[in-house]
């Protein structure tokens, strides 16, 4: 599948990458997808659909508190498939280095009851490096920052 590269999204990919975020995350972060972005300067958004356009993954590389951070979602559906690895690589390709928050423990519950799993192993397998000394632990989310740079 085909990696759609933008700077804005439709109002359309919005709501679809918000119910996306609400699925796929754990329940404490319902809604909070536009705060992910909020004073944002810039943002490249990358997307795949499906055949009927709707947004099966995306990703995101956004510049906030004077780094390049990402954020990344694969329909529970389409897990498995190799759309997250394609991703990644596409991040990769548009930025020397970048990083996250990844949640680093599987004890939170999605939208559908099922445990959120930690996707620490899948950013290892791909290269992150996992800066173990910063990490935010608070009421709604306990994770550690992840760092992906060219060698």
């Amino acid at each position: 599948m085909k990696v759609i590269h933008q700077t804005k999204l439709s109002e359309t990919q919005f709501v679809q990458i918000n119910e996306l975020w609400n699925n796929e995350y754990p329940v404490k972060l319902k809604d909070r997808f536009a705060l992910l972005l909020e004073g944002s300067e810039t943002q490249q958004h990358f997307i795949i659909e499906d055949e009927e356009q709707k947004v099966i993954a995306w990703a995101v590389l956004f510049d906030m508190d004077a780094e390049t951070r990402f954020s990344i979602i694969v329909s529970n559906e389409h897990k498995g498939k190799g759309l997250g690895s394609q991703l990644i690589e596409s991040l990769k390709f548009s930025k020397d280095s970048f990083n996250a928050w990844v949640i680093d423990h599987n004890n939170d519950l999605k939208k559908s009851g099922e445990f959120y799993l930690s996707p620490l192993s899948f950013y290892l397998k791909h290269g992150f490096e996992i800066m173990h000394h910063i990490r935010i632990d608070t009421e709604m989310i306990k994770a550690i920052k992840i760092k992906w740079q060219t060698k």
